[in-house]
């Protein structure tokens, strides 16, 4: 899923991790091989943000779920080994709570 600029920032702000930015040299490449989806890196690997199952048809999902799509191949993170997407624990809103 390609998340807003809104989503992202709340992303940001409740895991610490940042989106690959659109100007990176390997986005197309990304876009290519996976879709046209918001990307995060961390040190296991290359993840998306899918839908929740209850929020899948709603055009603006209040919640995500983390999705690994590739592994780091060795200890330098210098290359991505695509796999089977892998759902995570790790789920988010997307939208700031109402203060």
């Amino acid at each position: 899923m390609k998340l807003n600029d809104e989503q992202a920032k709340v992303v940001e702000e409740r895991t610490g991790l940042q989106p690959i930015p659109e100007d990176n040299p390997a986005m197309s490449q990304l876009k290519e091989n996976f879709g046209d989806h918001t990307f995060y890196v961390d040190d296991q690997g290359l993840y998306v943000l899918e839908a929740t199952e209850a929020e899948s048809e709603k055009d603006d999902p209040e919640a995500a779920q983390a999705v690994q799509i590739a592994s780091w191949t060795d200890e330098n993170k210098t290359a991505l080994q695509a796999h089977e997407p892998q759902a995570t624990d790790a789920q988010f809103k997307l939208k700031r709570d109402e203060e």
